[in-house]
């Protein structure tokens, strides 16, 4: 819906592969066109993200990042910013958040940033108060920014949204599993993410023994980018138990929403979280969740209510999997209360009117300042 004073935005990202940032700029440059904004987005050459912009009618420069070329991008991004008078530029992930920033102080446009993930580089600690703002993505995240320095007054939270439809009539259990050489009746532990070292999967592998024990019919789908070394290193750890034909890769998807609408039950044991589009993605597909103690999980997966919240060991994860597994009612509980708890706070819908609202805010003339009684001006 049109608003009556559209914005003229960049949003830029110095990512192309498909991860939660990535996706949360996707969903939110579209939102904003759709609701009258003028939208340009900035990312890297090729990858994942220009595709999904480019079909979602996003203008989009693919300007490089990285390597001896990046610093010519900052000039362009100036350029670019004063000849198309944009009024506003937010950035998403680090060397986006300096070249943003640097583009934005010489062109005089005020720069948002938003974090993703908890992050120590002094880019989100020390530069420029006075035209520089942040958008926290859960309250666990706002809490570490302003203890290292961050003024309260210059970050807001705004939970990640997933534009997902959520379940229409029943999944294609069926198929799903025929097409992954899997029996009709197995339990799907699915996990969305890629695969490395800090999202943890081989947690869940070295629980598997125990899961499959108590859960004869489990099975373990992991959807992501997985390198072919942690892939590897997954594989080998289940072959000492024989279970190496009981994990699937299924590498990038484009029909992710179908694969999760056929999981059981969504794991992830990340080291830590911000606010994961995965949790989010299963909990608006009516998936009950088992996730790792970390971050902004907890604010997301309510522990007992949509999903088990656990430690970052094979053994919790297998008690969680096991009672998860066994108890198709309970699945389907915990389900439906993580669906209606994501209709109602993390739609794309609510994300977007929530940073439409911190841009407006942004943008408002800025006060005078006070003068305290000696006739001096208050900080």
């Amino acid at each position: 819906m049109a608003q009556c004073h559209e914005m003229n935005i960049m949003q830029v990202i110095s990512s192309s592969r498909t991860s939660g940032a990535e996706r949360h700029m996707v969903i939110l440059c579209d939102g904003l066109r759709k609701r009258g904004h003028n939208v340009t987005a900035i990312c890297p050459p090729g990858g994942w993200i220009s595709r999904q912009l480019s079909e979602a009618g996003i203008p989009t420069m693919e300007w490089p990042m990285h390597g001896w070329r990046a610093p010519s991008t900052v000039v362009r991004l100036k350029r670019f910013m004063r000849e198309n008078r944009v009024q506003l530029v937010h950035t998403h992930l680090t060397r986006a958040t300096y070249m943003g920033y640097m583009a934005g102080v010489a062109a005089h446009v005020p720069v948002v940033t938003t974090m993703h993930t908890l992050n120590r580089d002094w880019a989100y600690r020390y530069l420029s108060r006075r035209t520089h703002w942040f958008i926290a993505v859960s309250r666990d995240l706002e809490r570490a920014m302003v203890k290292r320095g961050v003024p309260p007054d210059r970050v807001r939270v705004v939970y990640n949204g997933t534009d997902m439809q959520g379940p229409s009539g029943e999944p294609e259990r069926t198929d799903v599993r025929q097409e992954l050489g899997m029996a009709p009746d197995a339990i799907l532990f699915g996990v969305f993410s890629r695969v490395d070292e800090f999202k943890g999967q081989h947690i869940l592998v070295r629980g598997a023994k125990e899961i499959v024990e108590a859960c004869p019919s489990a099975q373990f789908l992991f959807v992501g980018h997985a390198s072919p070394l942690h892939r590897e290193r997954l594989l080998e750890i289940a072959r000492r138990d024989d279970l190496e034909d009981r994990l699937h890769f299924t590498g990038v998807r484009d029909d992710v929403p179908r694969l999760l609408a056929s999981t059981d039950v969504a794991v992830l044991t990340s080291v830590t979280e911000a606010c994961s589009m995965a949790i989010i993605e299963a909990m608006t597909m009516g998936k009950p969740v088992i996730a790792t103690r970390a971050g902004g999980n907890p604010e997301l997966v309510i522990d007992g209510e949509n999903g088990i919240l656990v430690d970052r060991t094979p053994e919790d994860v297998a008690r969680a999997a096991f009672t998860l597994g066994s108890d198709a009612v309970l699945r389907q509980r915990m389900g439906e209360a993580g669906r209606e708890r994501a209709l109602k706070l993390f739609t794309a819908d609510r994300m977007v009117t929530e940073i439409e609202r911190f841009y407006r805010d942004v943008l408002r003339p800025v006060p005078l300042p006070l003068l305290r009684s000696d006739g001096s001006e208050t900080p």
